[in-house]
C-alpha cells in the first residue's frame, strides 16, 4: 500500500461529495447544537460556582442554573440523536447490508 500523494489529495478535493442538501444542512445544525451543549455545560458550572449568594424565589442562582441547564442539555442531546436518525438515514442505507446472510448466498 502506497501513500496517497499530495496531487491526488488535491484532485479528490475538487470532486463534489455525493451528500444530499438535507444532510449538509443537518450537519451544520448538528455542529451548532453541539457547540451550544458545550456552552450550556460551561455556563452551568460557572453560574453554580460564582452565583451562590444571589437568590431568586428563595432559591440560589446556582440551583436555578441546574434546574434550567440540565434539562436544556438533555433536550439538545435528544434533538441531536433524533436528528441523526431522521436526516442521516440515507447514509445508513448506503453502508449497511440489510440481510447479509441472504446477500452472500
Amino acid at each position: 500500500m502506497s501513500k496517497v500523494s499530495f496531487v491526488e489529495r488535491l484532485t479528490a478535493m475538487d470532486k463534489p461529495d455525493e451528500v444530499q442538501e438535507t444532510e449538509q444542512i443537518w450537519r451544520t445544525v448538528r455542529s451548532f447544537l453541539g457547540l451550544m451543549r458545550v456552552i450550556i455545560f460551561i455556563l452551568i458550572i460557572a453560574i453554580a460556582e460564582l452565583m451562590e449568594e444571589f437568590f431568586i424565589g428563595k432559591l440560589s442562582l446556582a440551583i436555578w442554573s441546574l434546574i434550567v441547564g440540565i434539562p436544556l442539555f438533555i433536550l439538545l442531546s435528544v434533538l441531536i440523536i433524533m436528528g441523526n436518525g431522521y436526516f442521516l438515514e440515507e447514509e445508513k442505507k448506503k453502508t449497511a447490508v440489510l440481510r447479509p446472510i441472504l446477500k452472500r448466498q
